[in-house]
Formats: structure tokens, sequence, C-alpha cells
């Protein structure tokens, strides 16, 4: 499975849309067995599902998002789990021990990452 954390300045971005990088991770048997990071692509977030997908990632992790590139990744088959934040190494330790809604932004539901 791939999974990529969107971020800035090495934390989860606070919006998708603002982040610099998006950092790619694959997973086997619950252990990361490849990273990479990847720029966002210049034609912006809108852009993002399709050129996440063609790079075979099946969920994002991010802050928040608009609604219509929510939409995208739902349309492209990738579980999208918002409204996370912390340090990106951190976020991902937390992912892989099924903690991560310790990592929720405040006022936000653990539910949203489900």
């Amino acid at each position: 499975m791939d999974i990529c954390i969107a971020g800035y300045q090495n934390r989860v971005a606070t919006l998708l849309e603002t982040a610099t990088e998006l950092r790619l991770y694959t997973l086997e048997d619950g252990r990361v067995v490849r990273s990479g990071m990847t720029a966002l692509p210049t034609a912006g977030a809108a852009s993002l599902p399709a050129y996440l997908k063609t790079m075979g990632v099946d969920i994002v992790i991010c802050g928040g998002l608009s609604t219509a590139v929510r939409n995208g990744f739902e349309a492209m088959g990738i579980r999208i789990i918002p409204w996370v934040k912390g340090p990106i190494e951190a976020v991902l330790a937390a992912y892989l021990e099924d903690r991560l809604d310790q990592m929720i932004m405040p006022g936000r539901s653990a539910r949203t990452t489900r």
C-alpha cells in the first residue's frame, strides 16, 4: 500500500492546498519499505488526485482540504484522511500504530479519519 502525507516544513500542511511537499511511503506488513518525496504538481491541488493515482497512492493524510479536491480523491478511489496535525514522522508513526485519532486537529472528530 502507498500513502502520501501532505507536508509543509516537516509538518502536516494545515491545508492540503498549501502543502509544499508530498511525502510518499510504501508500506508492507505494517512497516515502511520505501519512501520518497515530490512537490505539488504545477497545475495545483485540483490536479493532485490524478497525479497521485498515477503514482499508485492509495491513502492521503492531510490537514483540511476543499470539497472539490476531496471529491476528486474519492472519484479516483483514493482514501483521504483529513484534519490531521503534527510532525510528519510522528503522524506516520501514529498511522502505523493505529493511533492516528490522537493526531486530529482540535474541534474535529476522530470519525473523520475512518
